[in-house]
């Protein structure tokens, strides 16, 4: 009860406007409402911040942003997808120096698969026509997740050299580097990263009446990370980028702490490639990005003391994708911009437990628009072919995908707009034919998105104020879930029927800077309802759907003064259901962390040294956001980072 009282408050008081003499914003804002020079609606967060957390991999980060939902199987290492307003995680498109971030299989990015050590800036964008780098299949998606590395062609770090060491708990050791050479025309990037990690952490957890305290077992991770990019501007219109990345994995699977036998042995291994080209071409009026990608992924999955003949289960899948894009802009005048673009993508997935070698080759067209006149107008309109292969039958769909957006300006601070998209997601190759839990008869999951945004921003006294309400509804039909309908731990996807989202996003961040100091705070607050109307007669009618918290957000106080900077950041997860059934057995309780961190970084000549601490989970909070799942208690990261 105390923290269904506490956050509203909170939100409320600290909402209130604050009013002084106008002075230019401060660099350090990091909410950007409304961007009329990159053509798109979106917010990002800058690197410092992303950079102070410490967080494992992106979805610790992803969590702080409004409106997005981060599914957390585990700690380091664990499943971590993420989804918009409860739609399925493939409606949110993750971009990753400009290329489409997902693996043929999965149809979704695991967030634990990608380190936050190189991050330049980080985006989330509602809306994008005109802005020829996002791909097309991530223009046609819910939500875009736009995360801009040294890799990038706008890479701000112009560092030659960083090298960083990080240690923490329960056996969690780290260490990556960047080599970076840039000249006029030439500019080479190579990262690397290597990750290990025991896990062995102690949980306390609440079976009915029982209480359970053990030790994580079967928990350990070793993984590498590398990245390769050479960029190449012949003149002033033309760069041409080649970049090649990898990873390779070794996973314990740890599983569901409820009736968990200490003597499993399963794994998941596997390695991922990515090779991209890029080219952009910009004169005058023109700017034109290609790019040709191939993606392919490997994955086994091993457990040892499966009962059947052979005495284990050895299942193994390997995922190729292809896709290559075009995309022109150009500027009618200076209050019209038009783009035209087209994709192919094409995927495939083998395996010896599939019938056939399903594959799928997907066809995108957009038309985009951006008008200045009364206001600010995006629109665009997507056409879709997908034409695939389920074990041996052949299917072909074709879907007509609009969006548009009406922003305009109240005053000189006050900014309001009005989005509506239309989008459809194809069921992943997981959701097809993954073990049991495969269902070859789903349909794709389309949603109609709709939400008015309001931007206030109150310049004062060597700070400012920026505030940003956004309500929204979605209506979902065939929405694809996995339910755990054949028992507690073997799961299913299901098409449901039809389920709708209502709700709203707040965020807020107050800077202000006193000579060497500088105060910030930043909160986000989602409310969102999420339920079933597929059928009235139906038992589950107007009930939650599983894992949709009502209630989510967080509070950041920061604090910087000289060499020294300090956070602390409140995070809380509101009541949410394990399954569409909304009795007390199935209600997953509420919590609230508790995080900080400090940093201090010394000036030597060209290069400089930089320390790190952070504390998590302060309040050895016992928790868990998927049912059985555990997370760990209060745990420590520290890292020492060169830079020259």
């Amino acid at each position: 009860m105390f923290l269904k009282l506490y956050i509203p408050t909170l939100l409320i008081i600290t909402s209130c406007p604050v009013f002084g003499q106008e002075v230019k914003p401060i660099e350090e804002v990091v909410i950007s409402p409304v961007n009329e020079k990159e053509n798109s609606i979106r917010i990002d967060l800058s690197k410092d911040k992303i950079q102070n957390k410490l967080a494992n991999d992106l979805g610790q980060i992803l969590s702080l942003l409004p409106g997005l939902q981060v599914k957390n199987y585990g700690d380091v290492g664990g499943l971590k997808t993420v989804s918009f307003r409860s739609l399925g995680a493939a409606h949110t498109a993750l971009v990753q120096d400009y290329s489409l971030v997902s693996t043929t299989q999965s149809g979704q990015a695991d967030l634990s698969s990608f380190p936050v050590d190189f991050i330049e800036k980080l985006e989330l964008i509602t809306l994008s026509p005109t802005r020829t780098e996002i791909p097309i299949h991530a223009k046609l998606a819910g939500v875009v997740v736009n995360v801009e590395s040294v890799h990038s062609y706008v890479g701000t770090n112009q560092r030659n050299l960083i090298l960083g060491a990080q240690a923490g708990s329960f056996d969690q050791y780290e260490g990556y580097l960047m080599l970076q050479k840039r000249s006029k025309k030439w500019a080479g990037t190579l990262t690397g990263k290597i990750r290990s990690y025991g896990g062995a952490y102690p949980y306390t957890y609440l079976n009915g009446n029982t209480t359970i305290k053990d030790r994580r077992e079967n928990n350990s991770l070793q993984e590498y990370f590398g990245t390769a990019s050479v960029q190449f501007s012949p003149s002033q219109n033309h760069r041409f980028q080649l970049r090649i990345s990898g990873n390779d994995y070794k996973k314990d699977l740890a599983g569901a702490v409820i009736f968990y036998n200490s003597n499993a042995a399963q794994y998941l291994n596997g390695y991922g490639l990515n090779g991209t080209i890029n080219h952009q071409f910009k004169k005058n009026r023109w700017n034109v990005f290609s790019s040709l990608n191939y993606q392919k992924n490997n994955l086994q999955y091993l457990d040892s003391t499966y009962l059947n003949t052979l005495g284990y289960l050895d299942s193994r899948y390997y995922s190729r994708q292809f896709d290559l894009q075009s995309q022109a802009a150009y500027s009618i005048t200076e209050k019209w911009g038009i783009l035209i673009g087209s994709s192919l993508i094409s995927e495939e997935l083998k395996g010896k437990l599939l019938v056939g070698n399903p594959y799928r080759n997907t066809s995108e067209s957009v038309l985009g628009i951006e008008w200045k006149a009364i206001g600010k107008i995006l629109a665009q309109v997507g056409l879709q072919g997908v034409f695939e292969k389920r074990d041996t039958v052949l299917n072909s769909q074709w879907n007509i995908l609009p969006a548009v957006s009406w922003s305009f300006d109240l005053g000189s601070r006050n900014k309001i707009g009005m989005v509506y998209r239309y989008t459809c997601r194809q069921p992943s190759f997981n959701e097809l034919y993954y073990q049991q839990i495969g269902n070859t008869k789903l349909k794709s999951e389309k949603a109609h998105i709709a939400s008015v945004r309001y931007d206030l921003t109150l310049p004062f006294k060597r700070g400012i104020l920026q505030t940003m309400i956004q309500p929204f509804y979605a209506y979902v039909y065939d929405k694809i879930l996995a339910i755990p309908t054949k028992n507690l731990f073997i799961w299913s996807i299901q098409n449901i029927g039809i389920s709708d989202a209502a709700g709203v996003e707040f965020t807020e961040l107050i800077q202000k800077k006193m000579k060497q100091h500088t105060l910030g705070m930043r909160i986000n607050y989602t409310f969102q309802y999420t339920q079933d109307i597929s059928d009235p007669k139906s038992p589950t009618y107007r009930h939650i759907l599983s894992y949709a918290p009502l209630h989510s957000g967080s509070v950041e106080l920061d604090y910087t003064w000289k060499k020294l900077s300090f956070f602390i950041l409140t995070s809380y997860l509101g009541e949410r259901y394990a399954l569409n059934q909304n009795i007390p057995a199935n209600l997953l309780e509420d919590y609230l962390l508790l995080d900080a961190g400090a940093s201090y970084t010394q000036k030597l000549n060209q290069s400089e040294l930089t320390l790190r601490l952070t504390v998590n989970n302060i309040t050895n909070k016992q928790y868990n956001y998927i049912n059985y799942f555990v997370m760990p208690g209060t745990h420590f990261n520290i890292r020492l980072q060169y830079a020259l």
